[in-house]
């Protein structure tokens, strides 16, 4: 049996049991449709659910971050009669209450890459282990750093208060205290969503801390302002999550490290999971699915920067590992407590 079809097997014995006639949409709800790794998230979402023939897809939300707006928008698939929701937020305890809501009407809902809020009644969740992957990148940044060095590394975060986000700078910062003691981390200082407001706030806590070993930015804005921030004289590595196209030229070059969180490859499992149980009219599985991420030094850039060039190229990427965690998925999930 070929991969793919065993991960579609297996895939249909963790959903429940009873196909309707006409299967409902997969609907994804996010914030800020131009953010680049929800753009990521999307895309994979539209090609899970298209490896379940038959299930119609939808993306809702606003074009930039909102979270009131985002919440208006959800109102109208509760009772889940437009279809099962997958939902990416950046403020899962604003909608605790409207989740609850889905729960009692018997909508199914997959939270995606941030932790559902208790009370929101989510039983499926898809999304990394964040401490575990700032910890990877923080040990890689200590491995950077002589072991006697001093100094200040700085900490940035565009949302801090985001479970998520606080937990990859968790992650980091124990690291970097545990292998570099005699380095100072302060931080995370607030560096702000928007595009042109994250690049100044980056650009204040260089000029605050000129002397800084290294500036490690937790969200995907962060790392695309620290690219366009270096110069030619510019001697520090700096790092960030993501994949923004100049940090991987950067991150190539061995300016930069880089911890993909992977959102392509998220959106991916949980269209996939969602678009199988619409159309066999199962129940969602229960658990939280760790979904892996990738660290990126200059050996491994060429290769994410090839894959990233084309949506054939990530497609083609992703492929293989998707159809291992969906075949082997009730092996995989873990309680939705452990979840961080």
């Amino acid at each position: 049996m070929g991969a793919a079809v065993l991960a579609v097997s297996l895939l249909l014995g963790a959903c429940g049991d009873a196909a309707p006639a006409t299967p409902a949409p997969a609907v994804l709800v996010v914030a800020g449709r131009q953010v680049d790794f929800v753009a990521e998230l999307s895309a994979g979402f539209v090609e899970g659910v298209q490896r379940v023939p038959g299930v119609g897809h939808r993306a809702v939300g606003p074009d930039i971050v909102d979270n009131a707006s985002e919440l208006r928008t959800i109102q109208d698939y509760l009772p889940g009669e437009r279809g099962s929701i997958t939902l990416f937020t950046f403020a899962p305890e604003l909608f605790a209450d409207s989740l609850g809501r889905a729960a009692t009407a018997g909508t199914p809902v997959v939270a995606l890459h941030s932790v559902p809020a208790a009370g929101s009644g989510v039983q499926l969740y898809v999304g990394n282990d964040n401490r575990t992957l700032g910890s990877e990148l923080g040990q890689a940044m200590a491995s950077r750093l002589p072991a006697d060095t001093e100094g200040l590394v700085v900490i940035g975060s565009p949302h801090p208060g985001v479970t998520v986000l606080d937990d990859r700078v968790t992650g980091v910062r124990e690291a970097l205290q545990r292998l570099r003691p005699a380095v100072t981390v302060i931080g995370p200082f607030d560096t702000k969503q928007a595009p042109g407001a994250n690049k100044q706030a980056w650009r204040t806590l260089q000029e605050a801390n000129p002397g800084a070993l290294a500036f490690i930015g937790v969200g995907g804005a962060d790392a695309h302002s620290l690219a366009l921030l270096r110069d030619t004289t510019t001697r520090r590595v700096d790092a960030g999550f993501g994949t923004d196209p100049y940090a991987l030229e950067l991150t190539a070059a061995g300016e930069m490290v880089l911890l993909s969180t992977e959102p392509y490859l998220q959106g991916l499992l949980a269209g996939a999971i969602q678009a199988r149980c619409a159309k066999e009219g199962r129940e969602l599985p229960a658990g939280w699915l760790p979904s892996p991420g990738v660290l990126i030094d200059r050996a491994g850039a060429p290769a994410i920067i090839e894959r990233q060039k084309t949506p054939e190229a990530r497609s083609a990427w992703f492929a293989p590992l998707a159809d291992e965690i969906l075949g082997d998925l009730d092996d995989r999930l873990r309680p939705l407590d452990d979840a961080r």
